[in-house]
């Protein structure tokens, strides 16, 4: 990675990001680049089970990203993006309402 940023890159990856989580921490601080992390859909599979109707479940996907940007995930790419989005707009309605 740090030949990448020599050579000018603008941002590193880690894939698959959530066996590495230690490895993302160690690129954030050790060469202070913005650090993307990509989620492969296996890595996710893996955190709970899926049945054929429900599919995954909300609290294991937000999980998994929220462990991404602890270890210090700059961005997250992820085939759940939309469905994150949508359960953090969900919140973000809930706590309005409630204040």
């Amino acid at each position: 990675m740090g030949l990448d940023l020599a050579e000018g890159a603008d941002m590193v990856m880690v894939k698959p990001g959530l066996p590495y989580l230690d490895i993302v921490r160690r690129v954030k601080d050790e060469f202070k680049a913005p650090t993307f992390v990509y989620q492969v859909s296996a890595s996710i599979r893996c955190c709970a089970p899926r049945s054929p109707t429900s599919g995954l479940p909300e609290s294991c996907v937000m999980e998994a990203l929220l462990a991404f940007k602890r270890a210090g995930a700059d961005g997250i790419l992820t085939y759940f993006a939309l469905d994150a989005a949508q359960a953090l707009q969900r919140g973000a309605t809930a706590r309005a309402k409630g204040s």
